[in-house]
């Protein structure tokens, strides 16, 4: 079986899609989805079809909050939240739908983004959206962190870590300072390198197989773009 992770999609669903050709992805194949699957990107909806035609199709698929998931989910009762998630790509996520309002997302896709795990472990892998706090006696408790921590050195426990790796996305972080941590098998890698960025060391979906070590970079804007 290969393992294959994936972060920060953010709606760019012909990108997505393209990655997981390059991969060629099969049913033996385990897709890890560490989170924000939606917003900023004109795609959200499509992203979504693609990762529930997956599983539809027996496809190995783990998909995990984000912090983007949460403001929509968040946003469907809390006004002022809904203000803050449609400045910051809600309103491109509604647009996918062809609406203007989060009351008319299908249930469907509300009740499969519920279904999100906050983090998954794999043998020695931790995967969670943005980090964890080891600090406290049982990180995994800390889901404020788990989907929005930006400063992990902050947070960061060696003992309490050990052998163990985590993959994280939510910090967009340059193309070579991913592919250099992965290269050194860091014990804390950030696969995502702000897809929706039309920068030349940002802008990719990052491929990353666990078993190899080999990542895949797919370009979301056309280099002429």
């Amino acid at each position: 079986m290969r393992t294959f992770v994936i972060s920060d999609i953010h709606g760019c669903n012909e990108a997505f899609r393209r990655a997981l050709k390059k991969v060629n992805l099969k049913k033996t194949d385990k897709l890890i989805l560490l989170g924000d699957l939606i917003d900023r990107g004109f795609d959200s909806k499509g992203v979504l079809d693609t990762v529930l035609l997956l599983i539809e199709n027996n496809f190995n698929v783990v998909c995990l909050m984000g912090n983007h998931e949460q403001m929509l989910l968040k946003s469907i009762d809390d006004n002022l939240i809904k203000i803050n998630w449609l400045k910051n790509g809600g309103k491109e996520t509604l647009s996918s739908f062809l609406t203007t309002s989060i009351e008319k997302i299908p249930l469907k896709y509300i009740d499969f983004i519920k279904s999100f795990k906050n983090y998954y472990i794999q043998d020695d892998f931790i995967f969670v959206h943005a980090g964890l706090n080891m600090t406290i006696e049982n990180p995994f408790d800390d889901i404020e962190n788990i989907l929005w921590l930006r400063d992990q050195d902050k947070y960061y426990d060696k003992n309490w870590l050990g052998n163990r790796i985590i993959i994280h996305g939510h910090n967009p972080t340059p193309k070579e300072k991913i592919i250099n941590d992965i290269l050194m098998k860091k014990d804390i890698i950030c696969i995502d390198n702000g897809c929706f960025a039309n920068k030349s060391d940002f802008g990719n979906i990052c491929v990353l197989e666990i078993e190899k070590w080999n990542l895949e970079l797919i370009k979301v804007f056309n280099e002429s773009n």
